[in-house]
């Protein structure tokens, strides 16, 4: 009896990655804008590899979007995205799409370079145009993904003081 692999949420890790009082955000242009021509904003990180653990795959993807080498401090927020609930998609986002996003406090690893290098056609779209450093009194007005983001980082406090997390030992 065949079985029909049925498809189900994938596990993605983002990083608010902290310098100086500043978190690092990735910048787009698509017809999702909440202002046609102006970027929207999100987090750096992607999809965790089988076998691969959080913090591996988070510093893994992070590296490659954007050059920078951190370290996932700890887990701050764990969120759900189901893209046929959304009314504002990025043309490339998959209309199935179903992820289960960990978002983990992440810092630069001390000596390394925090000047961010994005590399072209970052996850094969056209769509992100660079990166910015952002304080946290400049999020408010900005179209950010996911939009409740701001408070969430207006309210921030020390990883596992909210969220309780066992890594693999």
């Amino acid at each position: 009896m065949d079985r029909i692999r049925r498809r189900r949420p994938s596990l993605t890790v983002r990083g608010v990655i902290e310098h100086k009082g500043r978190y690092l955000f990735l910048e787009a242009v698509d017809s999702s804008s909440r202002v046609p021509g102006e970027p929207w904003y999100f987090l750096p990180g992607g999809h965790v590899g089988h076998e691969e653990g959080l913090s591996a795959a988070l510093e893994r993807e992070v590296a490659e979007e954007t050059g920078l080498k951190v370290e996932a401090v700890g887990p701050l927020f764990a969120r759900e995205f189901i893209a046929s609930r959304h009314r504002r998609l990025s043309p490339e986002m998959p209309p199935d799409h179903h992820v289960i996003a960990l978002i983990f406090l992440c810092r630069p690893r001390a000596g390394s370079a925090v000047d961010v290098r994005i590399p072209p056609a970052l996850d094969e779209t056209s769509v992100v145009r660079g990166a910015r450093w952002l304080a946290p009194a400049e999020l408010a007005p900005l179209d950010l993904r996911p939009p409740h983001l701001s408070a969430a980082l207006a309210s921030l406090a020390e990883p596992n003081d909210h969220f309780l997390f066992w890594p693999e030992e």
